[in-house]
């Protein structure tokens, strides 16, 4: 018999049943264990009890690495580890009815493309601390409802131009940003506004044209 034969013999005759073994029969609630010792010191723990059968694998120490529980709603997986790595080439997928993560300290996503959320109920964040949201360009919408900004202490709005009710695009600053909407709306520039000069302060909302001093 060649000797590379030998645990595989091994493992086949721990799991096979005792002689005179008789295999009860399910719902009787019979339980029947078989330990399979692995090279490592880890073992393979198999079990069976009424309808319901387990696959285990524990430590040399004895602790659960990896839990299979065979149910008749089921398999039942159970992972515990230092570390748990599941990596795929093209798309991960996660389907269930309900999902919950659970981090003791930090947690990090990072997306490289787009991030698209669709949400059919309400949505609550609370944060402890504070909460930063830093974008190129951010939108604040709600349909049909309204936006409600509450605060204890005071609330600061700054920028170059805060405008409060209104949809007229702000008054240019410059003749260049005058004349690039000119140019846009397919209308010419006046003479009078040329002859101004680039020293001349933009002008009224009226037409949008800038104005001298």
């Amino acid at each position: 018999m060649p000797p590379q034969d030998l645990p595989s013999q091994a493992a086949a005759a721990a799991l096979a049943p005792a002689p005179g073994a008789a295999l009860a029969a399910p719902g009787q609630g019979a339980r029947d264990t078989r330990v399979v010792p692995l090279a490592s010191g880890r073992s393979i723990e198999i079990a069976g009890e009424g309808a319901e059968e387990r696959i285990q694998i524990r430590a040399a120490a004895g602790q659960l690495l990896v839990s299979i529980r065979l149910t008749d709603e089921g398999p039942v997986l159970s992972l515990s580890g230092a570390s748990l790595e599941i990596a795929a080439a093209k798309t991960l997928s996660l389907s269930c009815d309900t999902l919950r993560i659970q981090a003791a300290q930090d947690a990090a996503v990072e997306v490289g493309g787009s991030l698209h959320e669709r949400v059919s109920g309400s949505v609550v964040r609370e944060a402890g601390r504070s909460a930063r949201t830093t974008a190129r360009e951010v939108k604040v919408e709600a349909s049909p409802g309204g936006v409600e900004i509450r605060a204890n202490d005071d609330v600061d709005i700054v920028g170059e131009r805060v405008r409060l009710n209104s949809e007229d695009p702000p008054m240019p600053l410059s003749w260049e940003e005058f004349r690039a909407r000119q140019a846009l709306a397919g209308r010419p520039v006046q003479p009078s506004a040329l002859a101004a000069g680039d020293d001349a302060a933009p002008g009224g909302p009226d037409d949008g044209a800038p104005r001298a001093g």
